[in-house]
């Protein structure tokens, strides 16, 4: 997964990101955002979600759970 297939925005600190995968809006199941201040990446800021895509979910089954984390300052992504 690449940067662009990722789009998200946060419109205030008390509200639920809105987070896009290949263009699909996700269902965020939880969120959290992280910043590490002492390591060698200090100044780090990571939005971490738990999310799913109605797209993957099939009837009367669990959605399928995928981790993002997205680190905004190496613009970096992790799927899974």
């Amino acid at each position: 997964m690449k940067m662009d297939d990722v789009s998200y925005r946060i419109s205030n600190d008390s509200a639920v990101p809105e987070i896009y995968i290949k263009g699909e809006r996700a269902v965020v199941v939880s969120c959290t955002t992280q910043y590490i201040t002492m390591s060698e990446l200090a100044g780090t800021k990571l939005l971490i979600a738990a999310i799913y895509l109605k797209s993957e979910q099939k009837p009367r089954k669990a959605p399928v759970m995928h981790h993002i984390s997205i680190n905004e300052i190496f613009q970096e992504i992790l799927y899974q």
